[in-house]
């Protein structure tokens, strides 16, 4: 753990391979640690100097034991200059570069290189063919693609471990328009040393953590995996996207990895018995991570719905009757009483509750104490449809004080043409967690719902 500490809050960093031509990794990567505060070292054979900072010639001529180098040559250099950066007792190398197993036989001979000269000799290694680590409000930054970044300027709630690079980047970007909080990002490519297990272990015991999100095609050692899981879940939610289950996609695996998948049916039939949510796709793998991070369990499953679109509220009761666990709450009829003396009186109020075109940014908030009155009532979904003259961005604001007033999990689903990904990051950095789709918003639930009775906490009145 001290070793992974000194991966993810380093004290000094070197840069091997830092560049000054745009386009390169190591140009990238100098770039993207521009807000990195301590120490930064940069080697590089053929520059004296980058943007007036110093170079040094070899990796000889640097401290000994720095915590963290960043390796951004091509496989056979990246070899070598891991070699030597272990003879100066580097803490943590991350290996950037492709060309190791994932390529076949000629690979892997590199790859056993950096087991036997670098491991050995007490560095550890994230890689290689890794993206690295991005961890929000620290400067540390090594992914030289595209990915969101600026989305992600603040500190966040959710750890994303992911086997392959692009899953990783494209989930961040996907998930960051309409508001994800990351934590940290730690992408482990080959794996030849530091893998799902130590990182799962560090981020368990990390305060600022509150849900682990993994994409898998492979698993270092499931059983390992299982184990600490199990010790895990009840006290911090993991999410896990496993790749490889059909047999397809395990071929698939095998050349994209170079190993051979590992799953089996079995493994998804014992994740539920330890509490493992199972995502079937990036998109889920995104939404369940995120909902976990700042929502409650579902202690009570009784859904309230409150709309003032009745087509929308149709569809979320196909939706509710195909969930897992969620159910329909029976509204009591102080509640249907306390609503129905400020809203129209052709407003539907049997749940869901439709208050038509005809409402106003009051209505709901009227709506909603009302409904966090209710004892029946365990989890709530709003829409935020901008749409009704009556309903402003205000409405943003009375959303966001209901959040930070009821101790039921509630969820907002909404629209608004073009603007839409925009009013539920909007939302989000408010700490209303929102979805652009219902079918999305209804998952999201199920999984708090899945939770609360993984933990033994649910009671349906």
């Amino acid at each position: 753990m001290r070793n992974l500490d000194s991966l993810l809050n380093p004290e000094a960093i070197v840069l091997v391979g830092a560049s000054d031509t745009g386009g390169k990794a190591g140009n990238t990567i100098l770039s993207n640690l521009g807000n990195w505060k301590g120490p930064l070292f940069l080697v590089n054979q053929s520059l004296p100097e980058i943007n007036g900072r110093k170079v040094y010639r070899e990796i000889e001529d640097l401290p000994d034991q720095l915590d963290l180098a960043i390796i951004a040559l091509g496989s056979a250099k990246a070899v070598e200059a891991a070699r030597k950066c272990a003879q100066k007792g580097f803490r943590n190398l991350i290996v950037i570069a492709s060309g190791f197993s994932e390529i076949g036989k000629e690979g892997a001979l590199l790859e056993n290189e950096l087991r036997k000269d670098v491991l050995s000799k007490g560095s550890r290694i994230l890689g290689p063919n890794t993206l690295g680590v991005f961890i929000p409000g620290t400067g540390i930054d090594t992914i030289f693609v595209e990915h969101g970044d600026k989305m992600f300027s603040e500190p966040g709630d959710v750890a994303f471990l992911t086997q392959s690079g692009s899953v990783g980047v494209e989930s961040l970007g996907a998930a960051g328009v309409i508001g994800w909080s990351l934590r940290a990002f730690v992408g482990i490519g080959n794996r030849i040393d530091i893998g799902e297990n130590d990182l799962l272990e560090y981020f368990s015991r990390d305060a600022k953590t509150k849900c682990i999100a993994l994409y898998l095609e492979t698993f270092d050692d499931a059983q390992e995996f299982m184990k600490r899981s199990a010790r895990i879940t009840p006290v911090k939610p993991i999410v896990l996207l496993m790749a490889g289950k059909t047999e397809m996609a395990r071929d698939a695996v095998a050349s994209h990895t170079g190993k051979m998948a590992s799953v089996g049916q079995v493994f998804y039939g014992v994740a539920k018995q330890i509490g493992v949510h199972l995502a079937h796709h990036e998109e889920e793998l995104a939404d369940y991570s995120k909902v976990l991070s700042r929502e409650p369990p579902a202690v009570n499953p009784r859904m309230a719905i409150v709309t003032c679109a009745g087509g929308y509220g149709i569809i979320a009761l196909d939706l509710l009757s195909d969930a897992r666990y969620l159910k329909r709450a029976e509204l009591s009829a102080d509640t249907v009483a306390k609503i129905r003396k400020i809203v129209p009186s052709y407003a539907s109020l049997s749940n869901p509750i439709d208050l038509t075109a005809s409402a106003d940014n009051g209505m709901i908030a009227h709506t909603l104490e009302c409904l966090e009155d209710d004892s029946q009532v365990g989890i709530i979904l709003a829409f935020a449809f901008f749409a009704p003259s009556g309903i402003d961005l205000d409405l943003i604001d009375i959303l966001a004080e209901h959040r930070s007033k009821t101790k039921k999990p509630f969820i907002v689903c909404v629209a608004y043409g073009p603007y839409t990904n925009e009013l539920a990051h909007r939302l989000y950095q408010k700490g209303v967690v929102a979805f652009t789709s219902l079918s999305r918003a209804m998952k999201a639930m199920d999984i708090l719902a899945e939770r609360a009775i993984y933990l033994g906490k649910q009671q349906i009145p």
